[in-house]
Protein backbone atom coordinates (compact mmCIF):
# COMPACT_ATOMS: atom_id res chain seq x y z
CA UNK A 1 0.00 0.00 0.00
CA UNK A 2 1.41 3.27 -1.04
CA UNK A 3 1.51 6.30 1.32
CA UNK A 4 -0.28 9.44 0.25
CA UNK A 5 2.01 12.33 -0.16
CA UNK A 6 1.05 15.87 1.03
CA UNK A 7 1.39 18.30 -1.74
CA UNK A 8 3.93 20.95 -0.94
CA UNK A 9 2.70 24.55 -0.96
CA UNK A 10 4.99 26.99 -2.67
CA UNK A 11 6.64 29.47 -0.19
CA UNK A 12 5.61 32.39 -2.32
CA UNK A 13 1.92 31.50 -1.98
CA UNK A 14 2.00 31.65 1.87
CA UNK A 15 0.01 34.70 3.15
CA UNK A 16 2.37 37.26 4.65
CA UNK A 17 1.36 38.67 8.19
CA UNK A 18 1.29 42.43 8.36
CA UNK A 19 0.94 44.05 11.85
CA UNK A 20 -1.98 46.51 12.09
CA UNK A 21 -1.12 48.66 15.23
CA UNK A 22 0.82 51.32 13.30
CA UNK A 23 -2.27 52.06 11.26
CA UNK A 24 -4.48 52.29 14.34
CA UNK A 25 -2.04 54.65 16.09
CA UNK A 26 -1.88 56.89 13.07
CA UNK A 27 -5.66 57.09 12.79
CA UNK A 28 -5.99 57.93 16.49
CA UNK A 29 -3.42 60.73 16.18
CA UNK A 30 -5.31 62.23 13.25
CA UNK A 31 -8.56 62.26 15.24
CA UNK A 32 -6.89 63.93 18.25
CA UNK A 33 -5.23 66.53 16.04
CA UNK A 34 -8.55 67.39 14.41
CA UNK A 35 -10.21 67.77 17.82
CA UNK A 36 -7.48 70.09 19.11
CA UNK A 37 -7.63 72.26 16.00
CA UNK A 38 -11.38 72.52 16.32
CA UNK A 39 -11.20 73.49 20.01
CA UNK A 40 -8.56 76.17 19.44
CA UNK A 41 -10.47 77.59 16.55
CA UNK A 42 -13.60 77.72 18.68
CA UNK A 43 -11.82 79.78 21.32
CA UNK A 44 -11.09 82.53 18.81
CA UNK A 45 -14.62 82.52 17.42
CA UNK A 46 -16.50 82.11 20.72
CA UNK A 47 -18.30 85.17 22.17
CA UNK A 48 -16.57 87.24 24.82
CA UNK A 49 -19.05 86.07 27.47
CA UNK A 50 -18.20 82.44 26.84
CA UNK A 51 -14.45 83.10 27.19
CA UNK A 52 -15.13 85.07 30.36
CA UNK A 53 -16.98 82.10 31.81
CA UNK A 54 -14.01 79.85 31.09
CA UNK A 55 -11.70 82.30 32.90
CA UNK A 56 -13.42 81.63 36.23
CA UNK A 57 -11.07 79.64 38.44
CA UNK A 58 -12.01 77.43 41.36
CA UNK A 59 -9.85 78.13 44.39
CA UNK A 60 -10.37 76.00 47.50
CA UNK A 61 -13.83 75.07 46.26
CA UNK A 62 -14.88 78.72 45.74
CA UNK A 63 -15.26 80.26 42.28
CA UNK A 64 -13.27 83.47 41.99
CA UNK A 65 -12.61 85.84 39.12
CA UNK A 66 -8.91 86.24 38.29
CA UNK A 67 -7.66 89.63 39.41
CA UNK A 68 -10.61 90.18 41.77
CA UNK A 69 -9.57 91.58 45.18
CA UNK A 70 -9.52 89.04 47.97
CA UNK A 71 -11.90 89.63 50.83
CA UNK A 72 -9.96 90.57 53.95
CA UNK A 73 -11.13 88.93 57.17
CA UNK A 74 -13.05 91.15 59.54
CA UNK A 75 -10.88 92.29 62.45
CA UNK A 76 -11.77 90.65 65.72
CA UNK A 77 -13.08 93.07 68.32
CA UNK A 78 -10.48 94.20 70.81
CA UNK A 79 -11.15 93.17 74.37
CA UNK A 80 -12.38 95.99 76.45
CA UNK A 81 -9.93 97.19 79.03
CA UNK A 82 -10.90 97.18 82.68
CA UNK A 83 -10.49 100.56 84.39
CA UNK A 84 -7.51 100.82 86.71
CA UNK A 85 -7.75 102.33 90.16
CA UNK A 86 -4.96 103.88 92.24
CA UNK A 87 -3.43 101.75 95.00
CA UNK A 88 -5.38 98.76 93.69
CA UNK A 89 -8.68 100.11 95.01
CA UNK A 90 -11.67 97.87 94.32
CA UNK A 91 -15.02 99.74 94.33
CA UNK A 92 -16.72 96.54 95.51
CA UNK A 93 -14.47 96.26 98.57
CA UNK A 94 -15.12 97.81 101.98
CA UNK A 95 -12.10 99.43 103.66
CA UNK A 96 -10.98 100.77 107.00
CA UNK A 97 -8.96 103.98 106.58
CA UNK A 98 -6.19 103.81 109.17
CA UNK A 99 -4.10 106.92 109.74
CA UNK A 100 -0.39 106.20 109.29
CA UNK A 101 0.50 108.51 112.20
CA UNK A 102 -0.84 106.67 115.26
CA UNK A 103 -2.76 103.88 113.43
CA UNK A 104 -6.19 105.12 114.49
CA UNK A 105 -9.11 104.77 112.09
CA UNK A 106 -11.36 107.27 110.35
CA UNK A 107 -14.53 107.03 112.48
CA UNK A 108 -17.96 108.70 112.40
CA UNK A 109 -18.56 110.27 115.81
CA UNK A 110 -20.94 108.11 117.89
CA UNK A 111 -21.85 106.09 114.76
CA UNK A 112 -24.20 108.91 113.70
CA UNK A 113 -25.97 108.62 110.33
CA UNK A 114 -27.53 112.09 109.94
CA UNK A 115 -26.38 114.80 107.53
CA UNK A 116 -23.61 116.86 109.07
CA UNK A 117 -22.26 114.07 111.31
CA UNK A 118 -18.53 114.78 111.91
CA UNK A 119 -15.64 112.32 111.69
CA UNK A 120 -12.61 111.89 113.94
CA UNK A 121 -9.82 109.42 114.79
CA UNK A 122 -10.62 106.43 116.98
CA UNK A 123 -9.23 103.03 117.90
CA UNK A 124 -9.93 100.55 115.16
CA UNK A 125 -12.88 98.21 115.76
CA UNK A 126 -14.11 97.59 112.17
CA UNK A 127 -17.77 98.45 112.88
CA UNK A 128 -20.02 100.11 110.30
CA UNK A 129 -19.05 103.66 111.30
CA UNK A 130 -15.40 102.82 110.43
CA UNK A 131 -16.22 101.17 107.09
CA UNK A 132 -15.78 103.06 103.81
CA UNK A 133 -16.32 102.35 100.13
CA UNK A 134 -14.76 104.19 97.16
CA UNK A 135 -17.31 104.98 94.45
CA UNK A 136 -15.78 106.15 91.13
CA UNK A 137 -17.17 109.30 89.54
CA UNK A 138 -16.20 111.15 86.37
CA UNK A 139 -12.66 112.37 85.83
CA UNK A 140 -10.98 109.75 88.00
CA UNK A 141 -12.41 111.11 91.26
CA UNK A 142 -14.14 109.13 94.00
CA UNK A 143 -16.91 109.55 96.51
CA UNK A 144 -15.95 108.11 99.92
CA UNK A 145 -19.13 106.50 101.20
CA UNK A 146 -19.71 105.59 104.83
CA UNK A 147 -21.10 102.04 104.83
CA UNK A 148 -22.97 102.56 108.13
CA UNK A 149 -24.87 105.63 106.87
CA UNK A 150 -24.84 105.47 103.07
CA UNK A 151 -23.72 109.10 103.08
CA UNK A 152 -20.50 110.50 101.62
CA UNK A 153 -17.58 112.41 103.06
CA UNK A 154 -17.39 116.12 102.27
CA UNK A 155 -15.59 119.28 103.39
CA UNK A 156 -16.84 122.89 103.28
CA UNK A 157 -15.87 125.15 100.41
CA UNK A 158 -16.37 128.32 102.46
CA UNK A 159 -12.99 129.38 103.84
CA UNK A 160 -14.73 130.91 106.86
CA UNK A 161 -16.42 127.64 107.84
CA UNK A 162 -14.78 125.12 110.21
CA UNK A 163 -12.64 122.76 108.13
CA UNK A 164 -13.99 119.59 109.71
CA UNK A 165 -15.03 116.72 107.42
CA UNK A 166 -18.65 115.59 107.73
CA UNK A 167 -21.18 113.22 106.17
CA UNK A 168 -23.86 114.36 103.71
CA UNK A 169 -26.22 112.75 101.23
CA UNK A 170 -24.53 112.51 97.84
CA UNK A 171 -25.31 115.54 95.65
CA UNK A 172 -22.59 115.15 93.02
CA UNK A 173 -20.94 118.37 94.21
CA UNK A 174 -17.18 118.66 93.72
CA UNK A 175 -16.53 119.06 97.47
CA UNK A 176 -17.75 115.46 97.82
CA UNK A 177 -15.18 114.22 95.30
CA UNK A 178 -11.69 113.08 96.22
CA UNK A 179 -8.47 112.38 94.37
CA UNK A 180 -6.79 109.22 95.63
CA UNK A 181 -3.02 109.80 95.58
CA UNK A 182 -1.10 106.52 95.73
CA UNK A 183 1.81 106.82 98.17
CA UNK A 184 2.78 103.15 97.85
CA UNK A 185 2.39 100.04 99.97
CA UNK A 186 -1.39 100.39 100.15
CA UNK A 187 -1.13 103.93 101.56
CA UNK A 188 -2.92 106.93 100.01
CA UNK A 189 -3.53 110.65 100.48
CA UNK A 190 -7.08 111.93 100.01
CA UNK A 191 -7.22 115.35 98.32
CA UNK A 192 -10.51 117.17 97.87
CA UNK A 193 -11.48 118.08 94.32
CA UNK A 194 -13.05 121.46 95.15
CA UNK A 195 -10.48 122.80 97.60
CA UNK A 196 -7.26 120.93 96.73
CA UNK A 197 -6.70 120.25 100.43
CA UNK A 198 -5.87 116.93 102.07
CA UNK A 199 -7.68 114.97 104.76
CA UNK A 200 -5.73 114.76 108.03
CA UNK A 201 -5.89 114.24 111.75
CA UNK A 202 -5.98 117.86 112.91
CA UNK A 203 -2.52 119.26 113.62
CA UNK A 204 -0.96 115.81 113.39
CA UNK A 205 -2.42 114.67 116.73
CA UNK A 206 -2.84 110.87 116.87
CA UNK A 207 -5.19 110.68 119.88
CA UNK A 208 -8.72 109.27 120.09
CA UNK A 209 -11.23 112.00 119.31
CA UNK A 210 -8.86 114.08 117.15
CA UNK A 211 -11.06 115.82 114.53
CA UNK A 212 -10.42 114.86 110.91
CA UNK A 213 -10.24 118.03 108.83
CA UNK A 214 -8.95 119.39 105.52
CA UNK A 215 -5.63 121.23 105.42
CA UNK A 216 -3.03 122.20 102.81
CA UNK A 217 -1.51 119.07 101.29
CA UNK A 218 2.02 118.65 102.62
CA UNK A 219 2.44 114.88 102.23
CA UNK A 220 2.77 114.43 106.01
CA UNK A 221 2.31 111.04 107.70
CA UNK A 222 -0.83 112.33 109.46
CA UNK A 223 -2.25 113.06 105.97
CA UNK A 224 -1.68 109.49 104.87
CA UNK A 225 -4.20 106.67 105.19
CA UNK A 226 -3.63 102.94 104.99
CA UNK A 227 -6.26 101.01 103.03
CA UNK A 228 -7.30 97.97 105.09
CA UNK A 229 -9.73 95.77 103.09
CA UNK A 230 -12.50 94.09 105.06
CA UNK A 231 -14.50 92.39 102.30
Amino acid sequence: MSRSRRRAVPRAATERYIPRWPMLAGATALVLAAAIVGYVGGLFTAPDDARADESVIAVSGVLVQPGAPEESPEPSPEPSEEPTHPAGIDPETVYVLQNVHGDRALDVVQAATHNGAPVHLWDRHDQGNQQWRFNPVEGGFYEIEGVGSGKVLEVPTDAAAPPVATLLTSTGASNQHWTVVDVGGGVVRLVNRATGQALEGQGGAPDNGTPVIQAPDGGHAFQQWRLVPLS
